[in-house]
């Protein structure tokens, strides 16, 4: 491994330490919550980096690349995760509805 790829590695590596030890200090919940995105952020390029550096081709996916869909209410969450059980006992009960 060249000194450049050593040294972009080491780079990456102290990001994700001064990011873990701003979670540490953070003040509160969301403060905290912004800390932990961005070390998923930076452990996912230290990832990506380890990946190609030593030539593998997978690509890691990063929190931030996904689509922001519209927040919906919890109570509309819980709905549908109501409905999804209620749909699964029912197709294992064979379809019968009581």
């Amino acid at each position: 491994m060249s000194d450049e790829a050593l040294l972009r590695l080491g780079a990456r590596v102290a990001e994700v330490e001064a990011l873990y030890a701003c979670l540490l200090d953070a003040p509160g919940p969301a403060a905290e919550r912004r800390a932990l995105l961005e070390l998923a952020g930076a452990g996912a390029r230290l990832a990506e980096l380890a990946c190609v550096s030593v030539g593998h081709d997978a690509t890691v996916r990063r929190p931030t690349d996904r689509k922001r869909t519209a927040a919906r209410p919890r109570t509309h969450r819980r709905i549908a995760w109501a409905q999804r059980g209620a749909d699964w006992i029912i197709a294992r009960a064979g379809g019968r509805a009581a």
